[in-house]
């Protein structure tokens, strides 16, 4: 039977417990690695965080909760450095920190712009960082950007959520050029119009939900675990041959609505 195994490696999901975030995290721990997630630390979430581990240990896998201010640099390199130190190195960074809010340019103000700027892009690069040097020197590594549809049709919320995505392009491209040789490998996933809390927020009256889903092909919104099994698949050894692509899951709506 055909199965993706990361047996042995060790991954990172920054921004993994909830909607595409935990859906990530989970799929990765029940495909063997040993996955170390990142969330805000908010006592509300507690159940929410317990409730993922322990779904992921009842199918046999492995995942650990660390709270993290995803725009604390020190305390990113720290986990890194404890994660190497508790399993002997790390194989696997998923970048998937992120907010997004729906208005006008001329609506966002100095402060807007950095804080979303921030932890859109910023938080990344502090993750992306933090690994590089001990990828490098194990001369392999797969770092996996989450980004957003808006860096190809400017939807899904505000001017400095497509901004911060789209410098998370410019990222990947700079990693391949300067790291693929040193065999790490990095691509973005771009997702749209997925069925988390945020869509459900927004979307939350069914006749805009039908209007939305009518532009879709496929005929459905797109599923958390749609992303996570994409990441799943650049993780493994299948994805060994891919670098440096921007994978647009989208169900096929941003060309129908060309």
């Amino acid at each position: 039977m055909f199965t993706i195994d990361l047996q042995d490696k060790v991954a990172l999901v920054l921004g993994g417990s909830r909607g595409i975030g935990a859906s990530i995290t989970e799929m990765l721990a029940c495909a063997g690695a040993a996955v170390y997630f990142t969330h805000t630390g908010n006592p509300d979430n507690a159940e929410r965080i317990s409730d993922l581990v322990d779904r992921v240990s009842s199918e046999g896998g492995e995942a650990l909760g660390v709270a993290l201010d995803a725009l604390d640099s020190k305390s990113t390199e720290d986990l890194v450095r404890r994660i190497v130190s508790e399993k002997g190195g790390l194989d696997i960074l998923v970048c998937n920190v992120g907010r997004n809010l729906a208005r006008l340019p001329e609506e966002i103000t100095d402060q807007d712009w950095k804080s979303f700027i921030d932890i859109n892009l910023t938080s990344a690069f502090y993750g992306v960082r933090a690994v590089l040097g001990l990828m490098a020197a194990a001369g392999y590594g797969k770092i996996i950007l989450i980004g957003s549809s808006a860096v190809f049709d400017g939807g899904g919320g505000g001017l400095d959520y497509a901004a911060a995505k789209a410098g998370m392009t410019g990222m990947m491209t700079y990693l391949c050029r300067a790291y693929l040789r040193r065999g790490i490998r990095t691509n973005i996933i771009h997702p749209c119009v997925i069925e988390t809390d945020l869509l459900k927020e927004r979307y939350n009256d069914p006749e805009k939900r039908r209007t939305l889903e009518a532009q879709i092909p496929v005929g459905r919104f797109g599923k958390p675990e749609d992303i996570a099994g994409l990441v799943v698949f650049l993780a493994s050894g299948f994805g060994d041959y891919i670098c440096g692509q921007e994978i647009l899951a989208d169900g096929g709506r941003t060309m129908y609505n060309k």
